[in-house]
């Protein structure tokens, strides 16, 4: 999903490519550890280059792109 940087609180700076990323490529996702407890994985990714600029991890499933957007605000 492509959302608005500001979103995030800041621009964010690609160092793969040396773009300043108005607009990044946030995707997630979640499952089970073998103690049955569940977690995430959320990214946000340069759109020019794909190169990873934020990865957050969290505990708990992702229910909407809203949650995922509070876990890389945190």
């Amino acid at each position: 999903m492509l959302v608005d940087s500001g979103k995030l609180g800041s621009s964010l700076y690609c160092d793969h490519c040396g773009a300043t990323a108005e607009q990044v490529h946030v995707w997630w996702k979640d499952g089970r550890n073998d103690d049955g407890l569940g977690f995430s994985q959320v990214f946000a990714e340069c759109p020019n280059c794909h190169a990873e600029l934020l990865h957050k991890d969290a505990y708990g499933e992702i229910g909407s792109a809203e949650d995922a957007l509070r876990i890389l605000q945190s």
